[in-house]
């Protein structure tokens, strides 16, 4: 199962076929972004965003649902029981000359599956998934001394968790974009008029989302009035910033989900952002594509991306990356990023979480570091 991919259902609308050719092959291909709606604000756009490497990493880490987060020399993630049941624990390691390894660990809560996990303000937030899919919002003190005492925000349907500038974001049960306030109060509704994914806020202003009922299209709002654009149509997943070029994946098939990295320079688009614009006006912009096919999970961390299955490159030969595992499935995927070391999950045969794995790309080791081994 892609678990980046998180919708029960896929929908792929024979209208957005059309569009999908815009993108299709390699080299540079100029694509048209459309005004899906109209609003009004008193002033134009005019902006311009740059993401800094660690900003960068937070938004790969989100994409791929942050199944870690770490501090100091500690770090807070999942690990499996006997029975392959996951639990959320803290885990406390150390970083020598043979590598990284855990030396203890203490478990914080039982069969629950932890998601989004970021820690802003001497606090860890997650997402909880129970056994039952049950969903909820919570937070975890970890400040030295602290007990391991989880505190639910927000119980009901969720997904989708991040933090900007003290406030959590995340959808709700109809997938609407909602806000709270860190202590779990104040609950806004930001975006109420369709179904949303994989939401991001550049600035407190612009929202890039992939839009459901577009096809899963990836679509760029200016929260304070609504207006809304359309800037890659087909089925895109997994977008990262990094410096001002936007990287996702265009995802060609149903089964077997079989993409092409994609990449443009998203501040040459903000350029052209009016929202005092006529409806349905348009305009065009370069969208560089991969020849190389890859599965629908990338992670992205400084000067350099991995795929899945162990494969990587500079991110200046971004092009040059693929993976099979649109074709065999995963053996290995990277489930989080950091600037002093990254973490992958190694499966088997089946598809079960054989082991969990640090990787130091600063100290460019030419294999994996084995942290611990699910039985």
């Amino acid at each position: 199962m892609c678990r980046n991919i998180r919708k029960s259902k896929i929908r792929f609308l024979p209208a957005i076929l059309a569009a999908l050719l815009l993108l299709s092959g390699c080299g540079v291909t100029k694509v048209k972004a459309s005004y899906v709606t109209s609003g009004r604000v008193e002033t134009k756009g005019g902006y311009t965003v740059r993401f800094t490497p660690a900003e960068s990493r937070a938004m790969s880490n989100m994409m791929i649902a942050n199944r870690f987060a770490h501090t100091g020399k500690t770090l807070y993630g999942s690990r499996h029981d006997e029975l392959g049941l996951p639990y959320l624990c803290r885990m406390k390691y150390t970083a020598g000359q043979n590598g990284m390894y855990v030396r203890e660990t203490e478990a914080i809560e039982t069969r629950v599956d932890a998601q989004y996990l970021t820690i802003s303000d001497s606090f860890l937030y997650y997402l909880r998934e129970e056994m039952d899919g049950k969903t909820s919002l919570a937070r975890l003190s970890v400040a030295s001394g602290a007990a391991l005492k989880p505190e639910t925000l927000y119980d009901a349907p969720c997904d989708f968790l991040s933090i900007r500038d003290g406030r959590l974001y995340f959808t709700d049960e109809v997938h609407h974009l909602c806000s709270l306030a860190p202590d779990g109060t104040d609950k806004k509704v930001l975006l109420a008029d369709k179904e949303i994914y994989y939401p991001y806020l550049l600035t407190a202003d612009l929202l890039l989302y992939q839009d459901d009922a577009d096809g899963e299209s990836l679509h760029l709002r200016y929260l304070p009035t609504g207006f809304d654009l359309r800037i890659a149509p087909g089925r895109v997943f997994g977008f990262v910033l990094q410096g001002s070029e936007l990287y996702f994946l265009r995802c060609e098939e149903r089964e077997g989900e079989k993409c092409r990295l994609c990449r443009t320079d998203l501040n040459d688009f903000l350029s052209q952002f009016d929202p005092l614009a006529a409806p349905n006006a348009a305009f065009a912009f370069e969208v560089e594509t991969s020849p190389e096919v890859m599965g629908p999970r990338f992670c992205l961390n400084g000067e350099h991306i991995n795929a899945s299955n162990y494969k990587s490159a500079p991110l200046s030969q971004w092009q040059s990356l693929s993976d099979d595992a649109w074709e065999v499935g995963y053996t290995a995927a990277c489930q989080y990023v950091a600037e002093e070391f990254e973490i992958f999950y190694d499966y088997d045969k089946e598809g079960r979480i054989e082991k969990m794995l640090f990787y130091e790309p600063a100290l460019k080791r030419p294999g994996y570091i084995e942290l611990y081994r699910y039985s």
